[in-house]
């Protein structure tokens, strides 16, 4: 997991939304430097963690929940108006 190039940047951060493995990596994205690793060396990319599990993963969860009952809730009421009606 790293961020070298796209694909494996969208991998990584896949990770970290689906929180599978997520800490152990993060330890080694925080401990890593230009100079090598030195134990907790990034602030900037533990606040970056937060902000994507925040933002990222849990809107993305609540706007697909979202979505799933706004259709649920057209569906309920086409089948209300096809059956229920009195006409």
């Amino acid at each position: 997991m790293n961020f070298e190039n796209v694909l494996q940047g969208m991998l990584t951060l896949f990770v970290y939304s689906t929180f599978e493995g997520w800490p152990k990596y993060s330890w080694n994205f925080i401990d890593a430097t230009s100079d090598g690793p030195v134990y907790g060396g990034s602030a900037f990319f533990s606040i970056f963690i937060v902000v994507f599990i925040l933002i990222g993963s849990f809107f993305s969860i609540d706007l697909f929940g979202a979505v799933l009952a706004f259709h649920y809730d057209i569906a309920q009421r086409k089948s209300k108006n096809k059956y229920l009606s009195d006409e």
